[in-house]
């Protein structure tokens, strides 16, 4: 009699050892002397704190946050060069950075059965995720400028026209060629700032708001094992966050090293 196999197999594993391969290692070489290179430079760096106050609805009941973990992502980091202050040769001090981003947060809870007795319960751990977004603005004042350059402004020019006029040969209509002109704009093309985010830090308060709660009937007796007090269960968390990110700002420029 042969045994049938009930179970399906949940995945298999399948691995291959490398052979080694030897090579030779080779020492790099570059140029001697004076060189122009172009490297990230660091314009500006900046702590920016940003205050949040969110509700997360999980759609869930459950009776306790278990643990919380959470993760800072941004989404946005422009810059605006030229909106702050100029020195006296009109080169920019500052500029505006504009940031958004959002707390991504994984929040473990434990939901409550339903038993006849409160003596013991029983539930299971959840999981859920949200994005609490944020954004604002602020100023970075400028440790290296930040190079850019405006277009100039188009210039045209006409052609002369002389020609005889069809009503009267006698006359000469004399000015612009009407039906061609020239123009001449220079354009310029810059390397966008871009933003690494260095660290952050994040001070919250999160507070379960009580969703259910199931008061104590006049004539429930005090000591009966079905008037026990239930858990209570929630179902949202109130948030106050306070968010403090570090930020650089850089710009691909060319550099001399001499």
């Amino acid at each position: 009699m042969g045994y049938e196999y009930k179970y399906k197999p949940c995945g298999t594993v399948k691995a291959e050892t490398l052979p080694f391969s030897p090579g030779r290692n080779i020492e790099p070489k570059g140029i001697c002397g004076p060189v122009t290179i172009k490297v990230p430079v660091v314009l500006a760096e900046k702590e920016v704190q940003i205050d949040v106050e969110a509700i997360i609805d999980i759609k869930d009941k459950f009776s306790e946050i278990k643990r919380i973990k959470k993760n800072v992502q941004l989404i946005q980091c422009k810059l605006i060069p030229n909106a702050g202050e100029k020195d006296c040769d009109g080169k920019p001090k500052s500029g505006k950075l504009f940031i958004k981003g959002f707390v991504e947060k994984n929040i473990e809870y434990a939901t409550v059965d339903e038993c006849e007795y409160a003596d013991v319960k029983r539930g299971s751990i959840k999981d859920a995720t949200a994005k609490v977004p944020f954004q604002t603005v602020t100023d970075v004042w400028f440790e290296t400028a930040p190079e850019f350059r405006f277009r100039s402004r188009s210039k045209e020019f006409d052609y002369f026209q002389r020609e005889v006029g069809c009503k009267n040969d006698c006359e000469e209509t004399l000015g612009k060629l009407l039906c061609e002109t020239g123009y001449e704009e220079d354009i310029y093309f810059v390397e966008r700032p871009f933003c690494e985010l260095i660290s952050a830090k994040i001070f919250d308060l999160d507070q379960i708001k009580e969703e259910n709660k199931y008061p104590k009937k006049k004539d429930e007796d005090c000591y009966d094992d079905k008037g026990k007090d239930k858990e209570e269960e929630y179902c949202k968390i109130i948030e106050k966050m306070v968010v403090l990110l570090k930020v650089k700002v850089l710009q691909n420029q060319q550099v001399e090293i001499k």
